[in-house]
């Protein structure tokens, strides 16, 4: 009997003993089933950044500006071993050469595509290309605006609105005691489609605007059918403030030399505002043949070039505003390269800068301007 007792003890102790061992491997993981994801995941992309391309697509070629901006492409470029290939057509109003330059840019099967649109709308067919075999297009100057949704990740530029709104307030300082009857202040465009180009005219108009209305005088928009309907100023007839906006019917030099000839010859015309390169130089050169510019007429331009920089330091310009084009194609070129490992990525202001013959000399403006 003691030992049918011993033997059932024996049992149950046995019993307990293997669910308490059942219990211990139910509450500790097995080391085989550690997950594997704990390794970096943006490891290995930054690993393959020898075997990363990316097509760059600018506006043009034409301006020092984009000489800039490639400049600092390529220099982001090597920094990181990655190749790329920047290109723009030979105008910035040839919309079908750049849509073909979108078209070999995509043949080429590139990591990732750094855009500066002429025109969204002639590009809409590329993009969603773009967006439907994953590959990240990022925005740079103006940028890709109403591009098929998703299929731009980000944008890297100037603010040029709030640049634009940057130059008004130095132009309108210079000329408010000069506003006695009716006054008009010419605004030189290169074109009316350029998201850029557009922005920097709007945030001129606006705030002149807004700063004219405060001092208590009225203003108007004429000219420009595109900036007379986005401008935030009420238009309104009787105006003694007139602000003139002039777009010529393609990018062409002599035409927007035309544009200022015209403009001097308007009653009342006391500043000049020329929004980029092409057109700020237009500005210079009328001076040739109109030494009132820089005297009666304050003018003002956009971006820099060796024009541009002289015409300054002569006082033939007030100032101008400078972006960091260096600094723009740098920043595209580390954006693109953080959108083609996974990374999330965002829009940049790539800054601006007023430069004027007191200031040039700065090292922070300075370095920001090119043709020199």
């Amino acid at each position: 009997m003691k030992k049918k007792v011993l033997a059932v003890l024996l049992m149950a102790a046995m019993t307990a003993t293997l669910l308490a061992g059942c219990g211990n491997n139910a509450e500790t993981p097995a080391p085989a089933e550690e997950p594997a994801a704990e390794e970096p995941a943006a490891s290995e992309p930054a690993a393959d950044a020898s075997k990363m391309s990316f097509e760059i697509v600018s506006k043009g070629l034409q301006h020092e500006y984009w000489q800039a901006v490639k400049q600092g492409v390529e220099s982001k470029a090597e920094e990181l071993g990655v190749s790329v290939n920047f290109v723009g057509p030979d105008s910035e109003s040839n919309y079908d050469q750049q849509v073909q330059q979108m078209e070999n840019a995509l043949n080429s099967t590139p990591t990732a595509i750094g855009l500066a649109a002429l025109s969204t709308d002639t590009l809409m067919a590329q993009l969603q290309t773009c967006l439907d075999n994953n590959i990240p297009v990022v925005g740079f100057d103006s940028g890709v605006p109403g591009a098929p949704e998703g299929s731009v990740l980000a944008n890297c530029s100037t603010d040029n609105y709030a640049a634009g709104a940057l130059a008004a307030e130095k132009v309108y300082e210079a000329v408010k005691d000069k506003i006695d009857g009716t006054v008009r202040v010419g605004v030189v465009a290169q074109d009316s489609v350029s998201e850029s180009v557009v922005n920097r005219g709007l945030g001129f108009i606006d705030k002149f605007a807004e700063l004219a209305v405060a001092d208590g005088h009225t203003a108007t928009v004429v000219g420009n059918e595109r900036y007379i309907n986005d401008a935030k100023c009420e238009k309104s007839d009787g105006a003694n403030v007139i602000i003139d906006v002039r777009v010529p019917q393609q990018v062409d030099s002599a035409m927007s030399v035309a544009d200022v000839n015209s403009l001097l010859g308007e009653d009342g015309i006391i500043a000049l505002y020329g929004s980029n390169e092409h057109s700020a130089n237009a500005i210079v050169t009328a001076a040739e043949n109109h030494p009132e510019i820089g005297d009666t007429v304050v003018a003002a331009g956009f971006d820099s070039g060796s024009a541009q920089i002289q015409a300054v330091r002569d006082g033939v310009l007030l100032g101008s505003i400078t972006q960091a084009p260096v600094a723009m194609g740098e920043i595209l070129v580390q954006t693109l390269y953080d959108a083609a490992q996974g990374k999330p990525v965002s829009d940049t202001d790539t800054g601006c800068q007023w430069y004027t013959a007191e200031n040039i000399d700065n090292p922070e403006i300075w370095d920001n301007l090119y043709g020199k």
